[in-house]
């Protein structure tokens, strides 16, 4: 088993093709129907057509009066025209009033278009004495209406399968007059943290001992990224108690999450485990940090086994477990950081090719541009470097590094 690990870690595997391989073992997990106001961050699992017009009718998108247009013609403030109040229609009711030339309904913001009116004069460009009403300024037949369906047409694709719904959305799918929607079921996923060195906040420190930060931290950003946390633990460097752990967490699991424990230490007994449970698929990904990430399937359930340094560790979910969670999902985007294009602040040379390397870097903005300052390319294990940075600039495989003044992509930390 010593070989096995050692070989095995030895055979890196690009990025690209980890992703593709564990894509062909990922099936779109089932859908399941919600309450619309349960759906933030859920990814739809159908378009949405709308099946009505809005707005539904006609209405007015000003406090004023409903008239004809003509009625207005060569109006001003000397020579205002004068109509006559015939009635009233606020927000919400329905009227069968029916205008004529020479009068004008009071009408409320939002509420429905008489029949008859085809313009809205503002309140502030008229006057009333004795239901007479004063117009001074001359419009257009449509001014200061909303046509219906202005907003959407009936029959119109608005949302598309694989979003990820927001505020916004959610204020869409409302106004359709939807009260449940179809969503993709969340991927279940179990976090265990291995290292006799771990215990956990709370518990006074040892020496020899470091607090557990791998767990919540994974833990948030399978959150954010879409899936749910059914179990997270810390286990200790035992091979029976990890391989325990693993079979039992493949009965309600989608993913099983694993830091630390895969490189090619004597207490690192997860390639072995993996070997003897159930296929590895990849061990070791050329990327610094992350190289000793192994990837296996067990029952159905795949296993990520991520390197326990914590900066290993968070950039290996960003770059594939992530990705796979929302795979997973049906996701239209499959990585959700944001990018921005920013310019080195100094030369940073990378110590060997072969390797997708991931830079830390602080954004700071100009007058003119937005510049990156490097903070950390090695230190898989400094954490502040991950807490004070804005995001990573990736350098490929084939670059011996970056030169001062180079434009670069700065992916963003996920939020």
């Amino acid at each position: 088993m010593e070989k096995l690990r050692k070989v095995g870690f030895a055979n890196l595997t690009s990025l690209e093709d980890t992703l593709e391989l564990v894509f062909s073992y990922i099936k779109i997990n089932p859908i399941e129907e919600i309450e619309v106001n349960t759906v933030l961050n859920r990814f739809l699992a159908t378009n949405i057509t709308s099946e009505l017009d809005i707005p539904p009718f006609d209405r007015s998108a000003m406090d004023g009066y409903a008239i004809k247009a003509e009625d207005s013609f060569n109006a001003s403030l000397s020579n205002p025209k004068k109509i006559q109040l015939s009635g009233k229609i606020e927000i919400g009711e329905f009227s069968n009033l029916n205008l004529n030339n020479g009068e004008g309904i009071r009408i409320s913001t939002g509420a429905p278009i008489p029949k008859g009116a085809d313009t809205v004069i503002k309140i502030e460009d008229t006057e009333i004495e004795n239901d007479v009403i004063s117009l001074y300024i001359s419009l257009p037949p449509g001014k200061n209406v909303s046509k219906k369906g202005e907003d959407i047409k009936k029959g119109t694709q608005v949302l598309t399968e694989g979003v990820e719904l927001n505020a916004e959305q959610i204020a869409l799918l409302t106004s359709l007059g939807l009260d449940k929607v179809k969503v993709r079921a969340k991927p279940r996923v179990s976090i265990f943290s291995s290292g006799d060195e771990l215990i956990e906040p709370g518990t006074k420190l040892k020496p020899g001992k470091i607090y557990n930060s791998n767990t919540p931290m994974i833990s948030a950003l399978v959150t954010l990224y879409g899936g749910e946390v059914v179990k997270g633990e810390t286990v200790k460097d035992d091979k029976d108690i990890i391989k325990n752990k693993l079979i039992e967490a493949t009965e309600d699991s989608d993913i099983i999450i694993f830091t630390g424990g895969t490189s090619v230490g004597t207490k690192d007994f997860l390639p072995e485990i993996v070997h003897e449970s159930g296929i590895v698929l990849i061990h070791g990904v050329a990327q610094r940090p992350g190289a000793p990430i192994l990837i296996g399937i067990l029952n159905n359930t795949l296993i990520f086994c991520l390197p326990g340094t914590p900066v290993a560790a968070y950039v290996s979910f960003l770059k594939i477990t992530g990705i796979v969670i929302r795979k997973m999902l049906g996701c239209l985007i499959l990585d959700p950081r944001h990018e921005v294009i920013a310019k080195i602040s100094k030369d940073v040379p990378v110590s060997s090719l072969g390797y997708l390397h991931y830079l830390r870097v602080i954004i700071e903005k100009t007058q003119n541009e937005l510049i990156a300052k490097p903070v950390k390319l090695k230190g898989s294990g400094v954490i502040s470097s991950l807490t004070f940075s804005d995001g990573i600039v990736e350098i490929p495989p084939y670059r011996e590094g970056l030169k001062k003044g180079d434009l670069v992509k700065v992916k963003l930390f996920p939020q």
